[in-house]
């Protein structure tokens, strides 16, 4: 007589649907802050930058630089955007 086969997938518990939860960082208004202490770091970097160089839009208005307000326009530009990245990015498991 034949030996018998083995299922070669073992039965897993919870069911079907806990695999599909979502994360809990990924709900609700947690999805709009970093996750993790690298991705915090960046945030608090660039967010301070932002109101750094925002703040510089205003000073070269002041003094007369005008060269100087278009720069610091692109440079708080640039720096939101990253402050914004850093914010709603995920880091992936490796």
């Amino acid at each position: 007589m034949a030996p018998k086969k083995k299922n070669s997938q073992p039965k897993r518990a919870g069911g079907r649907r806990a695999n599909y939860a979502p994360l809990a960082h990924t709900v609700g208004p947690r999805r709009f802050f970093p996750f993790g202490w690298a991705m915090w770091t960046g945030w608090v970097m660039f967010g301070l930058l932002t109101v750094v160089m925002f703040a510089e839009i205003f000073a070269s208005a002041i003094a007369g630089h005008y060269t100087d307000i278009i720069g610091a326009m692109l440079m708080t530009g640039l720096f939101g955007w990253m402050f914004w990245l850093f914010g709603i990015s995920r880091l992936k498991d490796m």
